[in-house]
């Protein structure tokens, strides 16, 4: 099972970061490639909350988390309802802090190529290069709305709006 991941080293503290990446249901104030979320379950944070994120340009996919761990600043979630051409698809994020004003944060997916042995050669040709072309785009949007408390719209581009996380 092919797994992707990508880390990155953001000067805040790993208590801000994973105030950011734990209100699940809000993914889109930071991931460049989401337009807006349904939350689908009655808790928006924790063990079994899940989420339609809809991309922009039309495309969705289902997000439940299957692990979560307030403590250790980490989550891992089924992704089903995928246009990709992936299956058994698992993904995550974790925080780690480095010091008091910086931490690392990693994304990760785990996943099985659709169409055999053809999906299997789609994946080493192209689609773990544009993984890690999204999960960058992904931690550079949200070290941006770290630092700046602006949402961060398509394409990577802050809005002119704040997010309600950081209007409270």
């Amino acid at each position: 099972m092919p797994i992707a991941k990508l880390t990155r080293t953001i000067d805040v503290p790993a208590s801000k970061i994973w105030a950011v990446l734990s209100d699940f249901s809000n993914i889109q104030i930071f991931h460049p490639n989401v337009q807006d979320v349904d939350q689908l379950s009655e808790m928006d944070r924790g063990l079994g909350a899940s989420r339609r994120c809809n991309f922009y340009g039309g495309d969705s996919a289902v997000e439940e988390i299957i692990e979560w761990d307030d403590e250790r600043h980490f989550f891992t979630c089924t992704v089903t309802e995928i246009s990709a051409p992936i299956l058994d698809v698992t993904a995550g994020m974790k925080v780690d802090e480095i010091d008091s004003q910086s931490s690392e944060v990693e994304i990760y997916m785990n996943y099985t190529p659709k169409w055999g042995i053809l999906g299997t050669l789609i994946n080493v040709l192209v689609l773990r290069f544009a993984m890690q072309s999204v999960f960058n785009k992904v931690l550079k949007g949200l070290e941006l709305h770290l630092k700046t408390g602006k949402m961060i719209g398509k394409d990577g581009k802050p809005t002119l709006q704040t997010s309600q996380a950081n209007a409270t």
